[in-house]
């Protein structure tokens, strides 16, 4: 029977393999797939029956000396395994068997003298011949078979060969994607815009390491170079932070992981270097490199020249500042910033000259002094939310703080820098309007007048008697008290969203908007009324939850009230806030020294403390208030225009020590500045 794929042996002599083909002639019209390796290893050696006789198979081993066995199949030319020649000769000559001989006996069959062979086919790979080999010990070799017939056998020796002509393979191809691996990382380190290397135990660098290293140490030499040479030793780091680099690498390489945790945070992550003159800025990552034993064998350091970076990180954080400045000085409105800085210039200039001709240390009504220009200035900055210049006013204001809660001598060179910081913030302000703001309203701005042409101007229109021009000259020269209040009431919300309370209600006369006053009288106001109206936000009315407990809403109400007296313009200023807190205006007095424990002070002598400079109720100092210098400046600066301020009680003392009141501030005002 003859199938497709299968070999089959017809020859009906007894001795039907004694003319065995080559494995290759009998495989020359198999169709199948053949392993290539397996042909190269194919021998001949010969098969015999299953069913041939014992002597007949020892002729065959006498006629083949160069074998001692050879493969057994059955009828359908399939291998059954192996018969060795010292086997059958050991039966064959043994007692018994030449007892049978002798008598013509029967002999016993092959199948009792084969030995176990591994088999496979032609086209299986060699890892599966090999492995076939392997879980039969002691194996002459391999039978090989083409469609379950025996074509040929691959010996022991030549599995050997096999088996490292394989390995040899594993290795060169291992080699290969090696040689590969390292000819696409060197195309890495070539062209990547990084500086890569590694560090070994030393703290030399290996000899690989990216190109783009070189170009940023600037360094032609890099192999096997020290760390410190070619990066350390041009850094900006004393010798003390150097030193402790080198003993955390020493600390990390050739050492478990875990001392890696330990001193990463030793490794700088950014320095700055100067290289040829030039100060680079290099961003430093540093990773382990960990062998088998899970130790630092060595240390990967990524070095990235960030310098460029910075400096459009810094150029577009310039802008940013350039442009909080101006949108604040547009929040703020032109009108009302250009006087706040001719103000805010000259009071500076102020404090510049008390400290030029101060003796050391500060005496102590120059500090107040200082404190109260200071204060004027913070207080309007943050009123018109120019929150740039407050920082270094706050800094200013807490050396002066500092020195007269721990009695400190203060010098005049302590607060000169303080000072000049907030010069130089006042600078930027000014040249952003000068550059953004300044130049769009040139088409229409205002002719400059010199103080002595303005003053021919007036001259001329008394003398002309024409009341109209007198008219329209005295309200160019002064300031609508109306619109001032309206300014004061946007700057009283921002303040109070910044509180985190309730835009309180500010309650303005409308007589007020027929009031004018002298421009520096106006200013001298405005500063006196941002003190006051920032101390009933802050320390008069209450937050919701204490208002709401007391049955009161949400929002407070600052109540204006205004009236003329005898040439004076008279403003009284409350708040629906629980009043002054006198049991503990008395205490802090007492605490400072200003009032005698035993005696008795009347509310109103209580009262004056609040103008008192250094003494506040406010249980911390905050960049809004709690420093004490507040009241006394305003009282200082109306007192300079023959101006006043007092305390007027508007109810009796509660039992918690507090008594409702409202300030009342007195201004000169002439009797033609009515309304038009």
């Amino acid at each position: 029977m003859q199938t497709q794929n299968t070999i089959i042996y017809n020859d009906p002599i007894h001795d039907r393999y004694a003319d065995f083909y080559s494995p290759h002639e009998q495989l020359q019209n198999w169709p199948g797939e053949m392993n290539q390796a397996i042909l190269r290893a194919l021998e001949t050696i010969r098969p015999v029956a299953m069913d041939t006789d014992m002597l007949q198979v020892l002729e065959i081993f006498r006629g083949h000396q160069q074998e001692h066995f050879f493969p057994v199949l059955d009828p359908r030319g399939a291998p059954l395994g192996l018969i060795r020649e010292r086997s059958l000769k050991s039966y064959v000559y043994s007692r018994f068997g030449m007892a049978l001989l002798a008598n013509r006996g029967q002999s016993r069959q092959l199948e009792s003298f084969l030995s176990d062979c591994p088999c496979v086919e032609v086209n299986t790979g060699i890892d599966q011949v090999l492995q076939a080999a392997h879980r039969t010990p002691g194996s002459e070799g391999v039978l090989i078979t083409a469609g379950g017939c025996y074509v040929g056998f691959i010996r022991a020796s030549s599995l050997v060969e096999m088996a490292h002509e394989q390995q040899l393979e594993i290795v060169r191809r291992h080699n290969s994607e090696l040689d590969q691996k390292s000819r696409e990382i060197q195309a890495v380190l070539r062209n990547m815009r990084q500086g890569i290397c590694t560090i070994l135990p030393d703290l030399r660098l290996h000899a690989d390491f990216s190109v783009h290293l070189a170009n940023i140490l600037e360094h032609d030499h890099l192999a096997g170079a020290h760390l410190r040479d070619v990066l350390l030793a041009h850094s900006e780091l004393g010798p003390d932070a150097l030193q402790q680099i080198e003993a955390a690498l020493m600390a990390i390489i050739e050492q478990d992981a875990f001392m890696f945790d330990c001193n990463a945070h030793l490794l700088p992550t950014e320095m700055a270097v100067n290289l040829n003159g030039r100060v680079k800025i290099l961003e430093l990552h540093w990773n382990p490199m960990l062998n088998e034993q899970d130790e630092v064998s060595r240390l990967m350091l990524v070095v990235r020249d960030i310098s460029q970076m910075r400096q459009l990180q810094q150029m577009a954080e310039q802008q940013a500042h350039e442009l909080q400045l101006l949108g604040e000085i547009l929040a703020a409105g032109e009108a009302r910033f250009t006087p706040f800085m001719d103000h805010s210039t000259a009071q500076l200039q102020s404090c510049q000259r008390l400290l030029e001709q101060a003796a050391e240390p500060l005496e102590e009504q120059t500090q107040t002094a200082l404190y109260r220009h200071l204060h004027t200035i913070k207080g309007n900055a943050r009123t018109l939310g120019l929150l740039a210049v407050t920082d270094s006013l706050h800094a200013a204001e807490q050396i002066l703080q500092e020195g007269r809660e721990h009695q400190q001598a203060i010098l005049p060179s302590d607060l000169q820098q303080s000072i000049q910081r907030v010069i130089e913030d006042l600078a930027q302000y000014s040249r952003i309007y000068n550059e953004r703001l300044r130049s769009f309203g040139q088409k229409h701005a205002a002719v400059a007048v010199s103080s002595e042409l303005w003053q021919q101007v007036q001259q001329l229109a008394a003398d002309r008697e024409d009341s109209q021009l007198l008219h329209l000259l005295k309200q160019a020269d002064n300031c609508n008290l109306g619109e001032l209040f309206s300014s004061l009431r946007t700057d009283l919300n921002r303040l109070a969203r910044e509180l985190g309370k309730p835009e309180p209600r500010l309650a303005v006369p409308p007589s007020l908007s027929n009031c004018y006053l002298h421009t520096a009288h106006a200013r001298c106001l405005n500063d006196a009324l941002v003190h006051i109206l920032r101390n009933c936000l802050d320390h008069g009315i209450e937050s919701v939850e204490q208002r709401l407990a007391a049955g009161k809403p949400e929002a407070g109400v600052i109540q204006i009230e205004e009236g003329l007296d005898n040439g004076l313009l008279r403003l009284q200023i409350g708040d629906d806030g629980r009043g002054l807190a006198l049991a503990q205006l008395q205490a802090k007095a007492i605490d400072n020294g200003w009032l005698a424990a035993e005696a008795s002070a009347s509310d109103e002598q209580i009262a004056e403390m609040i103008f008192h400079s250094g003494l506040s109720t406010a249980d911390q100092v905050t960049m809004i208030s709690g420093r004490g210098v507040g009241m006394d400046a305003v009282r200082n600066s109306l007192a300079e225009l023959g101006g006043s301020i007092s305390v007027t009680w508007i109810g009796g003392r509660n039992n918690v020590g507090y008594r409702p009141f409202k300030l009342t501030l007195e201004l000169p005002y002439p009797s033609d500045a009515e309304s038009v």
